[in-house]
């Protein structure tokens, strides 16, 4: 009887460990799309698109970007606003910052490392990035959070 218990016990813990992995395997499958994409919004520009000039620079990145601003009701828990100047601005300078780090690799950044971590803001999804800048090797950090369905950056280290 106890041996019965005792696979039963495996089986559930085996199942429980799959599913838990399976769940970290699409959230950093969806963690490294979304930093694909974002780099590439931040690094491709279109100039004929009228709401460049109309809303500005960067406005496709701040559905990509976490609200870190003053207001505790949205910090940490939507993404940014492209028509609040504050909110812009910050969408700005972290398109910048990309810019500055992953993006200035003509061959491409590599992915190296996926880690979670749970802070007071929720799971951080933190993908460890390797590039390189004039023959030099560099590394930088992207976390995101997951807000609803989706994943937003909310820090570059």
């Amino acid at each position: 009887m106890k041996l019965k218990y005792l696979l039963l016990l495996m089986i559930a813990f085996t199942a429980g460990y799959k599913a838990n992995a399976q769940a970290n395997k699409t959230d950093s499958a969806q963690v490294a799309k979304t930093l694909h994409d974002l780099l590439r919004i931040c690094r491709t520009v279109d100039f004929a698109d009228p709401n460049v000039t109309k809303l500005g620079t960067f406005y496709k990145a701040a559905p990509y970007i976490v609200y870190r601003g003053d207001d505790k009701k949205r910090a940490w828990k939507t993404m940014s606003d492209y028509n609040n100047e504050y909110e812009k601005k910050g969408v700005d300078d972290i398109c910048e910052r990309i810019n500055r780090t992953a993006n200035r690799d003509s061959t491409g950044y590599k992915i190296t490392k996926y880690i979670t971590g749970k802070e007071s803001e929720g799971t951080w999804h933190v993908l460890m990035v390797s590039y390189n800048v004039k023959g030099i090797d560099k590394k930088a950090s992207y976390a995101f959070l997951k807000i609803g369905n989706r994943f937003g950056l909310g820090d570059i280290d």
